[in-house]
């Protein structure tokens, strides 16, 4: 399955548990409400009918109050939730990118991935940064695709980030960050919407 796809299945396997708090919050405060209107039913009975009026309506209104207060923390629950949601999934992809290392198809992903930045920067002349084992575990790959490009690629190992690529030109002055941590970052967004889809059902608001 492609390691982004995984994230659907992770926000479908929390969705369920996100609807169910917030329906437990809100039957309980609908219990509470018919509680309290119920009460004063069998009170205002007793009194005369111009009270008797008066006590319903503040029964009611007090009701209203509860479920309102209720469905107000229910939304803050909701939210609360959603964050920790993004948090795990986050989390999890970030883990799953580290161990994405130690797959075949990770050497695919360096090539297409130092294709890309140069794809999108100018000039024919380019650096390309690797971590020191992917740089040796790929040298021939990058050597292949600059004779299949028509480019310069000059290869250096860097150890500010544990996978992917970074593409320079070759005066550094413009530079496409293919890291696999970049690339989480990028794909941020999307991944905050899948979650709210997968709890919600609906589009929703990133951040």
């Amino acid at each position: 399955m492609p390691i982004w796809g995984e994230m659907e299945l992770l926000c479908r396997a929390v969705a369920e548990e996100a609807r169910k708090e917030a329906e437990k919050i809100l039957s309980r405060a609908r219990e509470e409400a018919e509680r309290i209107i119920a009460d004063a039913g069998e009170r205002s009975e007793k009194e005369y009918a111009e009270e008797s009026l008066a006590r319903r309506s503040k029964a009611y209104a007090e009701a209203k109050h509860v479920v309102d207060a209720a469905e107000l923390e229910a939304r803050k629950r909701i939210m609360a939730f959603r964050d920790e949601v993004i948090r795990e999934v986050l989390s999890a992809l970030g883990a799953r990118l580290k161990a994405f290392r130690n797959e075949p198809s990770y050497s695919e992903l360096l090539t297409s991935a130092v294709r890309e930045g140069i794809e999108h920067l100018l000039g024919r002349e380019f650096i390309v940064e690797l971590n020191g084992e992917d740089l040796e575990s790929q040298r021939d790959e990058i050597v292949k695709l600059a004779a299949e490009m028509s480019v310069t690629i000059e290869m250096k190992p860097s150890s500010a980030f544990e996978g992917g690529v970074r593409v320079y030109t070759a005066d550094r002055r413009l530079l496409y960050d293919n890291s696999l941590s970049a690339r989480l970052v990028r794909s941020e967004d999307d991944i905050r919407q899948e979650i709210w889809r997968a709890i919600f059902g609906t589009e929703g608001r990133t951040g």
